[in-house]
C-alpha cells in the first residue's frame, strides 16, 4: 500500500474504515473486559490489562496489513514525524480513531447491563494520590516506550522478525498497562481516553491524556532517530528508495 503522493480516494476510504473499525473493537472488546461486576470477587487489574493486550493482538491480526492498525493518534503522529505517512492521510487516521473509539464505547454502553455501566466505567483517571504533573510525566514516558517499540518494529533492520508482531505487541501493551494502569490508567492513547470522557460528560484531568501521549510520541521518535538511526548505503538503481520506503510502511504494527 502506498501513501503520500500516491494516495487515492480508495486508499483514504480503506484506511479510514480500517482504523475506525479497529478502534471501535478496541473500545468495545477492551472495555468489556474491564467490567468489575463480571467477576465475584472482582478480578485484579492485571486481568483487564491482559484483556486489552489480547484485544490489541486480535485487531492487529485483522487490520495490520491494511492500515497498520495504529488505533492511536500518538502512533499516527509518529509516522508523520518519521515521514512514513502524509499529514493528510494522518488526519484521516486520527479522525477515524476518535470516531471509532466513540462508536465502540457507545455500543458497549448500550449492550452492557445498565447496572454495570457505573460512573467512571473504563475511564482513564490518575490515582487520587498522584499529582497531575506526576500523571502527565508517567503518561508521557509510557507512551514514549510504546513509540520506541513501534520505531523498532518499523526499523528495516528488524524486517526479518515480523512473523509474531501481533502477539508481541499485544503482550507489550499488557505489560505497560499492568505496571502503570493503577497509577494513570495507562492510556497512551488520546482517542481511548476521549470516548469515555465525552460519553459520560466527565472531562476532569483529560488534558493529561491529550498532552502526555503527544509528548511521548515526539520524545520516542526523537530518541530513536537520534540514538539508533541507521544510515544504509545508497543504491543508485532507479526506484530503490521508493521500494525501501514502501517496505518500511508495510512492516507497521
Amino acid at each position: 500500500m502506498g501513501f503520500g503522493r500516491g494516495d487515492s480516494k480508495k486508499h483514504y476510504f480503506t484506511n479510514f474504515m480500517s482504523e475506525l473499525l479497529g478502534t471501535s473493537l478496541l473500545m468495545f472488546l477492551g472495555c468489556m473486559g474491564c467490567a468489575p461486576q463480571a467477576d465475584n470477587p472482582p478480578a485484579v487489574h492485571h486481568m483487564s490489562s491482559l484483556s486489552f493486550g489480547l484485544v490489541i493482538l486480535l485487531i492487529i491480526q485483522i487490520f495490520g496489513h491494511v492500515s497498520g492498525a495504529h488505533l492511536n493518534p500518538a502512533v499516527t503522529i509518529s509516522t508523520v514525524i518519521l515521514k512514513m505517512l502524509s499529514p493528510l492521510m494522518a488526519l484521516v487516521y486520527i479522525t477515524a480513531q476518535f470516531l471509532g473509539a466513540t462508536v465502540g464505547f457507545a455500543l458497549l454502553k448500550i449492550l452492557m447491563p445498565q447496572e454495570w455501566v457505573v460512573p467512571g466505567f473504563c475511564a482513564t483517571k490518575p490515582h487520587p494520590k498522584v499529582t497531575p504533573m506526576q500523571a502527565l510525566a508517567i503518561e508521557s514516558l509510557i507512551t514514549c516506550v510504546l513509540i520506541l517499540v513501534c520505531c523498532a518494529i518499523w526499523d528495516r533492520r528488524n524486517a526479518e522478525k515480523q512473523d509474531s508482531v501481533p502477539a508481541r505487541f499485544g503482550f507489550i501493551i499488557a505489560a505497560i498497562s499492568m505496571v502503570a494502569g493503577p497509577i494513570t490508567g495507562a492510556s497512551m492513547n488520546t482517542a481511548r481516553s476521549f470516548a469515555p470522557a465525552v460519553l459520560e460528560g466527565d472531562y476532569s484531568h483529560q488534558w493529561i491524556y491529550w498532552i502526555g501521549p503527544t509528548v511521548g510520541a515526539i520524545l520516542g521518535c526523537g530518541i530513536y532517530v537520534f540514538l539508533f538511526h541507521h544510515e544504509e548505503e545508497k543504491n543508485d538503481e532507479n526506484g530503490t528508495e521508493l521500494e525501501e520506503v514502501n517496505h518500511m510502511i508495510n512492516q507497521k504494527p
